[in-house]
C-alpha cells in the first residue's frame, strides 16, 4: 500500500467555490488590506456572501473561501465549517467578510454574536480571528474595531 497526499482543495466538499490564490500573496495586516481584496467579491450582490482569508503567520494570504452564500439578509456562517477550511490551508490566522446587501454596513446583532462565537472557536483551534469585516457599498465596519474580537 502506497501513501497518496491530497492537495487541500480535493479535501473540500465539490459544492464548495474556492477562489483562486491570489498572485504575489499579499500582506493583510489591517481592515483595510482585508477590505481591498474582498470588496470586488461582495459588492453589488443581492445575497449576502461570506468569505474567509486563511493567512500563513506573516498574515500574508493563503487562500479566499467563499464559506457561504445566504439571502438577502441572512447567511449562516458555521465555526465548523470556517475552521476546518482555515486547518486544512494551515492558516495560522483569518479574516472574515460578508456583505449586506442593503449596502449599509451596520453590523446587526446576529453578526456581533457570530463573531463572538467564531473568536473562541478560533482560540480554541489555534487559529485566530483577526478581524470580522461587514461590507457596505461604500464602506465597511470592522468588529475588531468596535471590540467585538
Amino acid at each position: 500500500m502506497t501513501a497518496t497526499t491530497l492537495a487541500p482543495d480535493a479535501l473540500l466538499p465539490p459544492h464548495r467555490l474556492v477562489l483562486p490564490d491570489h498572485r504575489g500573496r499579499p500582506h493583510v495586516g489591517c481592515p483595510e488590506d482585508a477590505d481591498r481584496l474582498v470588496r470586488p467579491l461582495l459588492v453589488g450582490l443581492d445575497r449576502e456572501r461570506c468569505l474567509l482569508l486563511s493567512l500563513d503567520a506573516r498574515h500574508r494570504l493563503i487562500a479566499t473561501d467563499v464559506v457561504s452564500v445566504g439571502t438577502a439578509t441572512h447567511t449562516f456562517m458555521s465555526p465548523r465549517e470556517i475552521y476546518r477550511d482555515a486547518l486544512l490551508r494551515g492558516a495560522s490566522a483569518v479574516f472574515l467578510a460578508h456583505n449586506h446587501p442593503s449596502g449599509d454596513p451596520t453590523p446587526s446583532d446576529a453578526d456581533r454574536a457570530i463573531t463572538r462565537r467564531l473568536h473562541r472557536a478560533g482560540a480554541t483551534v489555534g487559529v485566530e480571528l483577526l478581524d470580522h469585516l461587514v461590507v457596505g457599498d461604500h464602506e465597511f465596519v470592522s468588529l475588531a474595531r468596535e471590540g467585538v474580537c
